[in-house]
Order: structure tokens, then C-alpha cells, then sequence
């Protein structure tokens, strides 16, 4: 059970509507805030674990201030934990005395895992934690954390009770929400290409590809790597020197660019990318990287029949993406209509422009105002 409770001793939880409803003493005031809330997104148990104090990083505060002149005997904190509402924990310090010369102080999560804080300067004032009681929900929890370390996604509220030996009173009491853990998990490329590894490599006709992935994390980065003939292995490849590496961004969407620093993409080629997920830790900002995918790019223009059939499956793609539905009444007009000329604001254009121009409104860069199709 010890292993356990070291596992599970963390800062947070929420509480049952009767100890919300019950009555607090105005002798203390707590005062939590929580740091850089809004941007935490997973919970390593071990940077709040008051047992097992060691990396933690500085994850609240909590102001404490006493409203009268007395002394008090007997007082112990006791922490809440809950997840959705579901009861998981709660730990309690040792008793300890608050002298009448205390009027107030802030502490935070590091200084009670250290167990060394004191209201005054004697032994009888320190503040240590060594009590837990774990809910048989938590038990449920148990496999996940040991595998993963982090808090299980869902919303976690920190409750702090200022507590006196027999009394049921507390003589203060905060709570906050923590955390909406989502632990990011997923994180998965969408186009252009397949799978590093698949049987066959799909083919692009672009040089200016646009990404897509998706995933839950904060920012992203698109890296992009060329095979070249020594190299032997899916790792070599990303370990070579990337041909882009794109800026941070938070959308789901970003095209390989025409100028700055890429090295252009050629024709007969075979690249791989992944995109790299930033999120924000108890312990800092880490990544995640994705699967790794691969494409060829391959010049739409080698032969005839090929531009047609190209042209004609990415004119019907970018037009079910526009119109939805409707295309099929345009589709049924131009059955067996062949597509050799492209015409673009009144001047003809190669079917790489033409991809191009797809790929830009598909990045939301143009407007379609106007699509004509001549008489056969």
C-alpha cells in the first residue's frame, strides 16, 4: 500500500457538495492561485507528490493570513483530491501550533513537499506531511499512472482545509481548479502521403505540398526530409539534415514554402515528414513527434493522357470541397469532357500552376469567384 499512496500523494481534487455547503470559521484566510493555469496541459503526479519531493516545478501559491491575535494549538493542513467530481484522496499533516505573533505568509507547493516550512521558530510549528487515504476510485487509476506518470485527462480541483484536532470546523478553506488535464495523445499526419513503410509510395505533383495532420497539443512544426541513395534506414533519414523545418504554428494546415530558407523540392524525389507537437508540462514545455510519412513528387507533365486524368481528379476534389453536393450536377454535364487546357484570369497555365493554385486555396491564400467550363 505504501507504493501506492507514494504514487497517488498529489495536490489536487474536488470536493462533495456537503463540504461546500458547510460552515468555515473567519479566524484564517486562504488565498490559492494557481500558476500559468490556462496554459498547463498534463500533470506529472511526482512534481506534486509532498512524499516524494524532488523535481517539481512552481505550480501555485498559497497566501495564508491570520485574522486575530491569538495563538492556535493542534492545527493541521488537510489536502483534497477528486477527479470529475470522483473523491480519489486526501493527505494530512502532522498537527502543528500557529504562535500569536503570526499574522500572515505565502507558501508553495515546493515548500510544503519539503516538509521543512514553519509558522514560527520552534519544532512544534512545522509543517509535514505523512497521512493518506486513497478512495477505491483511485484504485482504477493505478494502472494508468504508473504507465504514464501523468494525470489521467479530465478536470482536477485543488481543495486546502485548515483543520483543528476536534473540531470539524475548518478554520479556513480555498479550492480552484488545477488543471483540465488532456494529456496530449493523438497527433496523427493527414496528407500529403502515406506511412513510412508502406508498400507503395504515394505520389504528389506538387512542389509546394500543402501539410495536414491533426492532433490536441498547443503548436506544431512540420519537419521535412529527402531520402537520398545512402541512406538505409527510415532513422537515417531523419536524422540528416532537414530540407524545412516550418514555424511554430497552432493551426492544422501549412504549405511548403516558394522562398526563404526550404531547399525546393524536385521532381522524382522521395521525402519524408512528420510534425513535431508542443505542449505545456508541470515540468515545462515538451514535444511529441508523429508517425513518419513519406510522398514522391513527380512532374504532372510527362505525359499527355497523364496531365488529363491528373487535372480532372484534382479539378472534381477541389470542386466537392467547394461546392459539396452540388458537384454532381456539374459532374453529370461533363461526363467524358476531356481537360487538356487550363485557363486561369485569362491566361493558360502548365497543370503545375495548376496544382499550385489548388493547393493555395485549399491553405485558404484564394478566392474562387468564377469556374466555366468551354463547350466540348
Amino acid at each position: 500500500m505504501k507504493k501506492i499512496i507514494n504514487i497517488f500523494i498529489v495536490f489536487f481534487l474536488i470536493i462533495h457538495a456537503s463540504l461546500t455547503a458547510q460552515t468555515i470559521s473567519n479566524d484564517f484566510t486562504l488565498r490559492l492561485t494557481i500558476l500559468d493555469g490556462e496554459q498547463l496541459q498534463t500533470l506529472y503526479l511526482s512534481d506534486v507528490d509532498f512524499q516524494n519531493y524532488g523535481t517539481a516545478e512552481m505550480i501555485f501559491e498559497l497566501e495564508i493570513r491570520k485574522n486575530t491575535d491569538r495563538a492556535y494549538e493542534n492545527c493541521y493542513f488537510r489536502i483534497l483530491l477528486s477527479k470529475d467530481n470522483q473523491p480519489l484522496m486526501s493527505t494530512i499533516s502532522r498537527p502543528f501550533n500557529i504562535p500569536a505573533s503570526f499574522q500572515s505568509d505565502v507558501l508553495n507547493n515546493l515548500t510544503l513537499s519539503a516538509g521543512t516550512y514553519r509558522f514560527g521558530q520552534t519544532a512544534d510549528t512545522e509543517v509535514h506531511f505523512e497521512q493518506t487515504n486513497i478512495e477505491p476510485e483511485a484504485d482504477k487509476l493505478r494502472d494508468e499512472i504508473l504507465s504514464s506518470g501523468k494525470a489521467p485527462v479530465g478536470v482536477y480541483i485543488l481543495t486546502i482545509e485548515l483543520m483543528q484536532l476536534n473540531s470539524s470546523v475548518p478554520l479556513a478553506r480555498e479550492e480552484k481548479i488545477l488543471l483540465k488535464a488532456v494529456n496530449p495523445s493523438y497527433l496523427n499526419p493527414v496528407a500529403p502521403g502515406a506511412p513510412a513503410g508502406s508498400y507503395q509510395v504515394p505520389t504528389i505533383f506538387s512542389q509546394y505540398p500543402l501539410f495536414q495532420w491533426t492532433g490536441n497539443g498547443s503548436e506544431f512544426q512540420v519537419m521535412v526530409f529527402e531520402k537520398k541513395e545512402m541512406m538505409q534506414s527510415v532513422d537515417d533519414i531523419i536524422n540528416s539534415q532537414p530540407n524545412w523545418i516550418s514555424e511554430r504554428t497552432s493551426q492544422f494546415t501549412i504549405q511548403y514554402p516558394q522562398a526563404g530558407n526550404a531547399i525546393p523540392l524536385e521532381y522524382g524525389k522521395t521525402y519524408y515528414w512528420l510534425v513535431r507537437m508542443f505542449v505545456n508540462t508541470s515540468s515545462g514545455e515538451e514535444f511529441v513527434d508523429s508517425e513518419i510519412w513519406q510522398f514522391r513528387v513527380v512532374n504532372p507533365e510527362q505525359g499527355a493522357n497523364l496531365q488529363d486524368q491528373l487535372a480532372q481528379s484534382e479539378l472534381w476534389m477541389f470542386l466537392e470541397q467547394l461546392l459539396g453536393a452540388r458537384v454532381a450536377d456539374i459532374k453529370a454535364n461533363l461526363k467524358d469532357f476531356s481537360l487538356k487546357r487550363i485557363v486561369y484570369n485569362g491566361e493558360e497555365i502548365t497543370l503545375d500552376q495548376f496544382f499550385n493554385l489548388l493547393s493555395s486555396y485549399r491553405a485558404e491564400k484564394i478566392e474562387l469567384v468564377d469556374f466555366e467550363a468551354p463547350e466540348k
